[in-house]
């Protein structure tokens, strides 16, 4: 291990003394607790989240605790969501002819788009609807010479009812070149293409965490013309944010909805989308905003086709990195399990963001546990309605029939009038 420079390392005892807490822990209130024992002083330590932590812990994540003896260590929670860069230009469209049992044919000038220096996506406008079309995309300097840059994209349109899932965007290798033309197959008037523009689109993925692996519970839905896979990751508080299909090698392109259920009965609806799988490509996952619950169901509508061969469902997260700078090598434990806790605040993230970057150690995790000096917390005092039923019930009686004398009485004297 390579020592540490005196002038940093007295950076990192001011940045230590500035993330000293003060107070002492009480850990009583904490159900769970995780040993970690830190190898290397100095460095940022990074312990990835797990299934073990997400199921026992909130799912703001407020109430996780690093503790070294009595103390408080501040930490972060890093999320590797990833980050997508996309530029846009709307291209003027140079020609759009037929090519007699071929397609439709669009070209794109990107002259005029001065700010994309590259392009890799074409997306469609159209107003056709139940369609799977295959694109070809072609790229030239001059618009005379052309070189293919992909020949099997496609496009897709569902359209069933109040349902409409579309996917009109073709990607292809990033490009220089000033014309971009795309041929789609199959169709054959000129007004089936009503616009098409050109992007740039850099994806730097999200890294993930698999939650469960699921074999699907399965059944088909004649009416619909669908296949249902419901999903049990067997309890509830879980993070999910995506499904990911495994299939066996058959093509196939469908629509999909996704659906969410605490009971596996009450179900609501998620997200919708498409799944295909083609020789060279595919794209089976589907992607929705965070969810808790235990059930997840997924319906494929297969038309006229036979059913998508779905063998197995991955449910993931964005993965997630506690990160804390330990003031030494030594053993700290990780507390959480308290649904009152309060969302901790420190320093720890501002400082890091004017430091800069640090080496990092990875610590061994152990075992969670029960927190033996947990004490769980007292019963609330029932309203005193609550404790004592019969003699409210009982007064509720007496007070009743008393206004009933005092009406029949009333009644008698009025009739006597």
């Amino acid at each position: 291990m390579n020592a540490i420079p005196p002038h940093k390392l007295a950076c990192l005892g001011l940045l230590w003394a500035s993330l000293l807490p003060g107070a002492g822990f009480d850990s009583a209130h904490w159900k769970f607790r995780t040993p970690a024992r830190v190898l290397e002083s100095g460095r940022l330590a990074t312990i990835p989240f797990d299934r073990a932590l997400y199921a026992r812990m909130r799912s703001d994540l407020a109430d996780l605790r690093v503790i070294e003896g009595s103390e408080e260590i501040p930490y972060v929670i890093e999320t590797l969501a990833g980050s997508v860069e996309e530029r846009n230009c709307r291209a003027g469209i140079l020609n759009k002819s037929v090519i007699p049992d071929t397609g439709v044919q669009v070209t794109l000038d990107l002259d005029k788009c001065k700010d994309l220096k590259q392009n890799s996506r074409i997306t469609f406008a159209t107003a056709e609807t139940n369609f799977r079309q295959r694109v070809r995309v072609e790229t030239s300097d001059d618009n005379r010479f052309w070189l293919i840059a992909r020949e099997d994209g496609y496009i897709f349109d569902f359209t069933q009812g109040e349902r409409k899932l579309s996917v009109l965007t073709v990607d292809y290798p990033v490009s220089t070149r000033r014309y971009v033309r795309a041929t789609i197959f199959g169709w054959t008037r000129t007004d089936d293409v009503t616009g098409a523009r050109c992007s740039y689109r850099v994806e730097h993925p999200a890294e993930r965490y698999i939650i469960d692996a699921v074999t699907p519970e399965r059944s088909e839905d004649p009416e619909t013309r669908s296949s249902l896979l419901k999903l049990d990751l067997a309890q509830a508080g879980l993070p999910h944010d995506r499904v990911r299909l495994e299939a066996d090698r058959s093509d196939f392109h469908r629509a999909v909805e996704l659906e969410a259920s605490d009971d596996g009965k009450t179900w609501r609806m998620v997200t919708r989308g498409t799944i295909f799988q083609v020789p060279g490509e595919q794209s089976l996952s589907i992607s929705y905003p965070e969810r808790y619950e235990r059930y997840l169901r997924l319906r494929i509508f297969n038309g006229d086709n036979r059913p998508a061969p779905v063998v197995r469902v991955y449910v993931e997260t964005l993965q997630r990195l506690l990160k804390f700078l330990p003031p030494s090598a030594g053993d700290v434990w990780l507390y959480y399990g308290n649904p009152s806790a309060g969302p901790p605040v420190y320093d720890l993230a501002a400082i890091l963001r004017r430091q800069a970057p640090m080496p990092e150690t990875t610590p061994v995790i152990g075992e969670w546990k029960i927190n033996p000096d947990y004490q769980p917390p007292a019963d609330a005092v029932k309203p005193w309605s609550e404790r004592y039923p019969g003699v409210l019930y009982g007064v509720l009686g007496v007070a009743i029939l008393a206004m009933g004398v005092v009406t029949v009485r009333f009644l008698l004297k009025v009739r006597d009038a």
